[in-house]
């Protein structure tokens, strides 16, 4: 089994109390992922304790993902842990951490420990591109103000 820890940052144009409301509902999650495209299963709201079941559907395949949101620090932080995972994961814990900016943005940081069947390379290249896809769909919702 291989571990490692991947993390992604992302910087959003928007103030924190916007940014933390919008990532409080699991659907928003599934509007900001474009691959695998996401189904929700399970609750919508994102708190301390509720069950995070997602249906991903990659074209030829359609794979559970089951987990439950351990810890919430309002405007801080949310952690979900994985129950159930599809291949390649044997374990999943993602912290999505919020910070303000100086000048009104908000910083996303992503961390994402894991282990899995398949050598850490690998899955930090899928991870990345899922998270760059992610940023991408986050900058259309968010997109810059204009002065």
């Amino acid at each position: 089994m291989f571990k490692d820890t991947f993390y992604f940052k992302t910087d959003i144009d928007r103030p924190l109390d916007e940014v933390w409301a919008f990532f409080q509902t699991n659907e928003n999650l599934a509007a900001i992922t474009g691959f695998p495209k996401i189904r929700i299963l399970g609750e919508k709201d994102v708190y301390e304790g509720s069950d995070v079941h997602l249906q991903m559907d990659f074209l030829i395949i359609k794979m559970q993902w089951k987990g439950r949101i351990t810890k919430v620090v309002p405007r801080a932080f949310f952690m979900d842990e994985g129950t159930e995972l599809p291949f390649p994961f044997k374990s999943w814990r993602h912290v999505h951490a919020f910070k303000e900016l100086d000048d009104g943005r908000t910083r996303m940081i992503d961390r994402v420990e894991f282990s899995s069947l398949v050598p850490s390379p690998f899955v930090r290249l899928m991870l990345k591109g899922m998270f760059k896809d992610r940023e991408r769909q986050l900058m259309k919702q968010f997109r810059p103000r204009t002065n």
